[in-house]
């Protein structure tokens, strides 16, 4: 990985980090690890299927070009800098680790079921929007 691409992926992983501490500042820890979770799968969602656009759209070279993107997929700083702050499956696991400790196997499970559902939800619909919008001409 060359300079440029960690430092690209340092400084979005800044913003992430800065953006799930203002979310979580704000509201109830359990929604706000939701909420970025699900912010994170649909910033995913998106990233991926431009990506299967641009690279059906012609040869797709493996590596760095030299903007400092990876040829090969979604922008590094965007998905696993951006992303990879801003979401958390570890807090996640720990979320659900204190309420079975409290007993409270129901909650656990509800969170757990929840969070499955709207992350995955967010995935399939922003990418959707973008295969389904892909043919449009504003």
């Amino acid at each position: 990985m060359s300079l440029r691409v960690a430092a690209t992926v340092a400084a979005a992983g800044i913003v992430g980090a800065a953006v799930r501490w203002s979310v979580a500042t704000q509201i109830d820890d359990n929604w706000a690890l939701l909420i970025v979770n699900v912010i994170g799968c649909g910033i995913v969602g998106w990233a991926t299927a431009r990506h299967e656009q641009a690279r059906r759209r012609g040869p797709v070279r493996h590596g760095i070009d030299s903007s400092g993107r990876s040829v090969a997929g979604p922008s590094p700083g965007l998905t696993a800098g951006f992303c990879g702050a801003l979401t958390s499956m570890s807090a996640l696991a720990l979320q659900l680790a204190r309420h079975l400790d409290d007993g409270r196997i129901t909650t656990a499970a509800a969170w757990l079921g929840l969070t499955a559902a709207a992350c995955t939800a967010a995935f399939v619909l922003s990418r959707m929007t973008v295969v389904l919008g892909h043919g449009r001409r504003p």
